[in-house]
């Protein structure tokens, strides 16, 4: 029983190593998203800031814009440097990929769920398979690459940065 769960922990670390480059690539739209109503938000912005209460200054510059180009300035670098991390674990995940076959089933599946990032549904289609002979061949990708030591010693390493406290 232990050694089941020892697999399955296993299995679940890959999927998490194999899915760092689909979450940093949703990180990356995410920034964008975030820059593009940045900057929607500054073309309505000005520079005055005019209150209707009587007796109040009127005519009192707001820092709003300025500050609005330094948010927006720092989102870009924010992106910048989430575009440096999807390129390292694109490589990363690609280097796990090469243990597998370059012409295998098991290895097309993997590419197209954890490079292209398609949907199950997608891959279905590209594959012109069934849901159930998809997942067979993609756990028998998985499967077949935690055969290698050097992908138990690269998830280790992994592991090992997830959770710095338990070491």
């Amino acid at each position: 029983m232990a050694d089941n769960k020892e697999i399955l922990d296993e299995r679940a670390l890959l999927k998490k190593y194999l899915g760092q480059y689909y979450s940093a690539r949703n990180k990356k739209k995410q920034l964008e998203s975030r820059l593009q109503t940045f900057r929607q938000d500054m073309i309505g912005t000005k520079g005055m800031q005019y209150s209707p209460v009587p007796h109040s200054q009127t005519n009192s510059v707001g820092d709003g814009p300025a500050s609005m180009v330094i948010r927006a300035m720092e989102i870009e670098e924010q992106i910048e440097s989430q575009k440096e991390q999807m390129a390292a674990t694109m490589l990363n995940v690609m280097k796990l990929m090469d243990f597998l076959p370059v012409d295998s089933t098991e290895r097309l599946i993997l590419e197209y769920r954890h490079i292209d990032c398609l949907s199950w549904k997608q891959v279905c289609k590209a594959m012109h398979m069934t849901r159930t002979p998809c997942n067979e061949h993609y756990n028998a990708g998985i499967d077949k690459l935690l055969e290698y030591k050097k992908v138990k010693k690269i998830l280790e390493e992994f592991e090992a940065e997830q959770n710095p406290s338990t070491t």
